[in-house]
């Protein structure tokens, strides 16, 4: 969340100043046994929005010269995971 914060920032976009804690706590109160459509998608081995998600992060990142080290991980794991299943 910090990252995406960060990145969301570099582009001037307007954020309340409680985003990442606020955004933590919804989350916080969220079904433990619910997944996200992405982690179903990869699991069941179709294609998913990893690259217009995750990926988009990580280019948007490299242009503006932003470190994401928990994203572009994430992206090149699901990556590999998605190739694999296709």
């Amino acid at each position: 969340m910090a990252e995406i914060e960060q990145l969301a920032r570099a582009h001037d976009v307007a954020l309340p100043a409680d985003i990442v804690p606020a955004t933590m706590a919804f989350l916080d109160r969220q079904p433990a046994e619910g997944t996200s459509s992405l982690h179903r998608d990869i699991r069941a081995g179709r294609r998913s929005e990893l690259d217009a998600w995750t990926g988009a992060v990580v280019r948007l990142a490299a242009i503006a010269r932003i470190p994401m080290p928990v994203h572009g991980v994430i992206h090149e794991i699901l990556s590999l995971r998605e190739e694999r299943r296709a």
